[in-house]
């Protein structure tokens, strides 16, 4: 019955574009009885029906004259704004969107005009349920209208920022009491919001380094960690899109420095890298993504170890940082580990503040290194590749040839690699805790190998011998400690007994499953 209706709707439709193409002089009113057939059916109870019209808007629209077009755009625009606004059909929408991009390329600059003043009104009028819909055709004015679109951005900033605002208000008082409606409006109106900025900056690159935008960045660091994936992708898109665009400008002016850029800054670099650190635990994410947080990840750790390596930053470091910044240094450790954090973060002060050795400068990159190693042992294969390949493409930058000539360096360095080597170590020589599939295994051993060639062969033995001796002697201490409780406490060491026969038939079972799956395969 749907299927009849809707092949119904498609022939009358395709019947309605062959008539008028057939005859140009069909009467007004019947042309408008037509196309209001047509824009009523963008409500049709099923979206197969929907997209069936959607696609007969677009003929109609690319196929009829530029004249009628222009008188209909108004008509056009606000019924497709509607269904953009209202259909919970992704393809509907994705559809939509494309209809009233043509739309925008085939009107006259008075009705463009038109259809941008009515969209500017939605976004920074009192309706938040037409704020994302406004937020999506604005970014398609942007398209159409490139630079001429620049005069009206800084109307636009107050509405962005206050939305911005909200979600991470949402996300750092953690108001899980909020109705669904409430929560579902709060980061679709965030997320299209960023999808505009995001292309005002691919129109206008040098708005990233306003003064006045820093707490826009500010707002896209804290989302970073926001639950709902379309926000944190979008989130990592800007964060990288500000990265790219920071590495354009020092290749045009090379002397500015680069704490006078936003993110660049080494508490919001250590912040970023650690949010992405955190996205890691509990992210299921697809390859676009992966590369995204990769590519975000490197450059973070790259340019944080290449700021504390400049000789400005060799003494005294942490008294040039503002008591903001260390509140932000302080958050992003309890980001890492919520129980221990604050602890860490004052050990590790109290260190680099006490001790004259530069290297102890570096000591915030190696906790970093030593948490993500900790944390590609706890995740799933797409994590622990994003975390390998990081370990790979950071590796030749940390560790410095000239600096292994001096003691300080060797040291560094060498502190470096150990935690860079401990989870490779782990995963190459069946210690990791847990089943590892080939590819990650072999990627492992290639990350492995690479940082071999960095470090040198003489220097890889020592560490990876140091590594396997750490881990036999922690295995001994464990099992020792095993055998004093089997004699103190019967009962737990039994329970513990009971577990670990539990964990190797479940193992047994899944070793069975995968060399099965491989037979089939």
């Amino acid at each position: 019955m749907v299927t009849s209706q809707v092949e119904s709707i498609r022939k009358k439709s395709s019947q309605i574009l062959l008539q008028f193409l057939l005859d140009y002089h069909i009467s007004e009113k019947r042309l408008q009885q037509h196309l209001d057939f047509l824009l009523s059916n963008l409500r049709y109870e099923h979206s197969t029906g929907r997209e069936a019209i959607l696609e007969m808007l677009h003929a109609v629209i690319m196929k009829f004259p530029v004249s009628i077009i222009d008188e209909q755009s108004q008509t056009f625009f606000l019924h497709l704004v509607v269904c953009l606004a209202n259909d919970r059909d992704n393809r509907v929408r994705s559809m939509t969107g494309t209809v009233i991009k043509l739309l925008v390329g085939r009107v006259s600059p008075r009705s463009l005009q038109s259809i941008l003043e009515f969209s500017r009104s939605w976004y920074l009028g009192d309706k938040p349920h037409l704020w994302s819909a406004a937020a999506q055709v604005l970014g398609l004015l942007i398209e159409g209208l490139k630079d001429g679109f620049q005069k009206y951005i800084d109307s636009l900033l107050p509405v962005m920022r206050n939305i911005l605002q909200s979600a991470v208000n949402v996300l750092t008082n953690k108001q899980v009491d909020l109705p669904n409606d409430a929560t579902i409006s709060s980061w679709k109106e965030a997320y299209y919001s960023l999808v505009l900025f995001e292309k005002i900056l691919n129109q206008f690159p040098k708005l990233c380094f306003r003064k006045d935008l820093e707490d826009l960045w500010e707002a896209i660091c804290e989302l970073l960690l926001h639950p709902h994936l379309w926000l944190r992708n979008i989130s990592n898109r800007l964060v990288a899109c500000y990265f790219a665009t920071v590495t354009e400008a020092w290749k045009e002016n090379l002397e500015l420095p680069q704490e006078t850029y936003f993110l660049m800054r080494p508490s919001r670099l250590f912040f970023v890298a650690t949010s992405l650190c955190c996205q890691l635990k509990v992210l299921q994410t697809d390859d676009a993504a992966s590369d995204l947080i990769t590519q975000n990840l490197v450059f973070s750790i790259c340019s944080l170890h290449s700021f504390l390596g400049k000789n400005e930053c060799k003494d005294e470091f942490w008294s040039t940082i503002e008591h903001d910044e260390q509140g932000l240094l302080l958050k992003a450790f309890q980001q890492l580990d919520s129980r221990k954090g604050k602890n860490i973060y004052l050990s590790l002060v109290s260190d680099l503040s006490d001790q004259e050795d530069e290297g102890q400068r570096y000591l915030v990159i190696s906790y970093l290194l030593k948490t993500m190693g900790k944390i590609s042992l706890h995740v799933e294969d797409m994590q622990m590749r994003i975390i390998f390949n990081c370990f790979k493409s950071v590796s030749p930058k940390l560790i410095d040839q000239s600096r292994l000539l001096s003691p300080e360096g060797e040291v560094d360095c060498q502190s470096f690699a150990y935690h860079m080597l401990l989870p490779l170590y782990k995963v190459c020589e069946g210690f990791a805790g847990k089943v590892i599939s080939d590819d990650v295994k072999q990627l492992a051993e290639g990350v492995r190998g690479s940082i071999s060639n960095v470090i040198g062969t003489h220097i890889f033995v020592q560490i990876y011998s140091h590594i396997r001796k750490n881990i036999k002697s922690k295995r001994d201490k464990r099992k020792q400690e095993e055998k004093v409780i089997a004699v103190v406490n019967p009962m737990r060491n039994a329970k513990r007994k009971l577990r670990i026969a539990e964990k190797h038939k479940a193992h047994k079972k899944r070793k069975m499953m995968s060399m099965k799956m491989g037979r089939w395969m």
